[in-house]
């Protein structure tokens, strides 16, 4: 018979895995009947610290959308956005890989939090460029208005995000980036058009981004 710390885990992991499925749906609920309201009820399932965390980087306009041991070390974040209301799809740009309809969604802002102690803090951000706690991911020095994120996470390659800039000015040079956790260094860090290189944050905008060592 299994001992009741086993049974508490497994339960714990069953909540974990339940509360990331409706978050990750809420994404495509925005083009069908009721989306507010399937936006509402997957909102309710986080729990009231990561709801409150959510407000923190982006006040009223935060929003999360999943949370969990994202990096699987041991430890809980939370992906929260500031929506963009509608979005054209990117113009001059070659089609990006099919992505789950579910976890895509247009975004002004992204932030993910991690828990450290009793605090959150910032590990990952997206605005005008993305970046992380060293610098900048993004190699642009274009200040990009808005951005279409991917997210999914896989037992082959962990938790991933992927952004395609939006709505930026006629001949700008496309941005599309990938994003994961960078085991070694513990942080967020873009990969190279392989998917398994890790490129160096740039300290400013812009500039030839080099593989990290």
């Amino acid at each position: 018979m299994p001992s009741k710390r086993v049974t508490e885990t497994a339960t714990a992991a069953l909540v974990s895995l339940a509360v990331w499925f409706a978050a990750s749906c809420m994404a495509c609920a925005d083009s069908r009947p009721g989306s507010q309201q399937s936006q509402q009820a997957a909102a309710a399932a986080f729990p009231d610290d990561v709801k409150s965390a959510a407000m923190a980087p982006f006040g009223a306009e935060g929003e999360a959308l999943a949370y969990g041991d994202f990096a699987d070390a041991g430890g809980r974040q939370v992906l929260v956005v500031h929506r963009l209301t509608s979005a054209p799809q990117p113009a001059g740009t070659a089609a990006s890989p099919a992505q789950k309809p579910e976890t895509t969604v247009d975004v002004i802002r992204v932030s993910v939090l991690a828990r450290e102690g009793d605090t959150w803090k910032e590990a990952f951000r997206a605005d005008g460029h993305l970046k992380n706690r060293r610098g900048y991911l993004d190699g642009s020095s274009v200040t990009v208005p808005s951005w279409r994120m991917s997210y999914e996470k896989t037992a082959a390659g962990g938790f991933r995000l992927e952004f395609t800039a939006l709505n930026l000015p006629p001949g700008t040079k496309p941005v599309d980036v990938r994003v994961a956790w960078n085991s070694k260094l513990k942080e967020y860090d873009s990969l190279d058009p392989t998917g398994t290189l890790f490129l160096r944050p740039q300290s400013a905008p812009g500039g030839p981004m080099k593989v990290e060592k």
